[in-house]
């Protein structure tokens, strides 16, 4: 059966009328996704993660010696965000590739309903959901108090805000993937594959900056010298740079700076321009 030609695709909307479209679509897919099995899922993974995180805190905590963190919640709450930002981002990547696959996109754009809206209700509908779950996750630090009682409250909380805009670009980069690919089976090897390969790439620096240059080879001396000098425009380029900058922060003890959060915030709205380019010109045919 043929498919059902965009007609209306070159059809020009007010900016008033693209938020109204990402606004509807953003609340019908929201509503569905809270009502999802996988919703709950995974807001029981990250208070098992916080359960197992504070069991092993309070058993630390009673039979060595250590000193206490400036914020016993950093490494937990890294892991929470650096988790949930990568499932997301893995369900953006097979979001506009479900809906070209199975021909829902072409219906979208006849209705007409506008690129920008496309991609941005895509991405605001999952991020409503991250913003759901860290809720979920807060609620349940708050009441089962995992790490004990009196350790963590309301204030101890409001570092996770900043902490969130680093894994923005690890989403976009899931919806980039998405944008151009025919196929949910492509589109997750993709992404798995470029934060697969960026991920061991900020691994390998960080264990290369780790080790003094008295235990190096030449070769280890060499690959810490390359990597190195593409640092700043990988870096600047990698979706994946701002968990990296988290996990950093847990070991530095280092509070995210302002500079760094707007960094990955205009990264990440880099990346939806870039997929809006790039579902334009592939269009709805898988």
């Amino acid at each position: 059966m043929e498919h059902v030609r965009p007609v209306f695709v070159g059809l020009k909307l007010s900016p008033a009328g693209i938020i109204r479209q990402t606004t509807i679509l953003v609340l019908r897919e929201t509503a569905a996704k809270f009502q999802a099995i996988w919703f709950w899922l995974v807001a029981t993974t990250i208070s098992l993660m916080a359960y197992l995180y504070g069991a092993g805190f309070q058993n630390t905590f009673q039979t060595e010696s250590v000193v206490v963190a400036a914020d016993p919640l950093a490494g937990l709450n890294t892991t929470v965000i650096s988790f949930l930002g990568f499932v997301l981002g893995l369900r953006l990547a097979g979001g506009l590739s479900w809906e070209r696959e199975h021909g829902t996109l072409e219906v979208l754009l006849v209705a007409p309903v506008s690129w920008t809206a496309i991609i941005a209700s895509k991405y605001f509908a999952e991020l409503v959901v991250f913003v759901g779950l860290m809720g979920l996750y807060c609620l349940y630090l708050l009441l089962a108090q995992p790490l004990g009682a009196g350790v963590i409250s309301p204030r101890s909380l409001l570092s996770l805000a900043g902490s969130i805009s680093f894994v923005l670009p690890t989403m976009g980069l899931g919806l980039l993937v998405s944008a151009s690919a025919g196929s949910v089976r492509s589109a997750v090897v993709a992404y798995l594959s470029v934060v697969l390969l960026l991920g061991v790439y900020e691994i390998l620096l960080g264990l290369l900056r780790g080790m003094s240059a008295d235990e190096m080879s030449l070769f280890a001396l060499y690959l810490r010298a390359s990597l190195e000098g593409v640092a700043p425009i990988v870096h600047g380029l990698s979706p994946v740079a701002g968990v990296g900058l988290l996990i950093q922060g847990v070991f530095t003890q280092a509070a995210p700076e302002p500079a760094q959060m707007g960094a990955s915030g205009l990264l990440a709205m880099v990346l939806l321009i870039a997929a809006r380019l790039l579902a334009r010109m592939k269009g709805a045919s898988a």
